[in-house]
């Protein structure tokens, strides 16, 4: 399990430039978002941003101020950190995703799997 240190865990209301700046920075395709809880709200990937300029007709500067959430995943797929790594391999299997992250039994972002780590 990659730890929060290690990908970009980002407050819910940051912007879409501030979210790709720090996605950047961390080479990693994706970044988790948090309430003031540190529980986990949503999640943006590199696919997200790349149906986001395919879809969105808006000026890139007006999209770059928006909040990143809005163009992410606010139900997001997460697994537990008590599951058996073979349980979310099936899920990223069955969901065909390639990041899932990991809550505690209360929600709390604990963690990420990436599909290299559990293939």
């Amino acid at each position: 399990m990659i730890s929060l240190e290690e990908f970009p865990v980002l407050e819910h209301d940051v912007t879409l430039k501030k979210a790709l700046d720090i996605m950047t920075k961390n080479h990693i395709g994706v970044a988790c978002f948090v309430d003031a809880s540190k529980h986990l709200v949503g999640v943006l990937t590199d696919g997200d941003l790349r149906r986001l300029i395919l879809t969105k007709q808006n000026p890139l500067p007006a999209l770059l101020v928006s909040h990143a959430l809005d163009f992410g995943n606010s139900n997001p797929t997460t697994v537990k950190a008590t599951e058996l790594l073979s349980s979310a391999r099936e899920i990223m299997d069955s969901k065909r995703i390639w990041d899932l992250p990991v809550v505690d039994d209360s929600g709390e972002l604990v963690g990420l799997l990436h599909r290299h780590n559990v293939a």
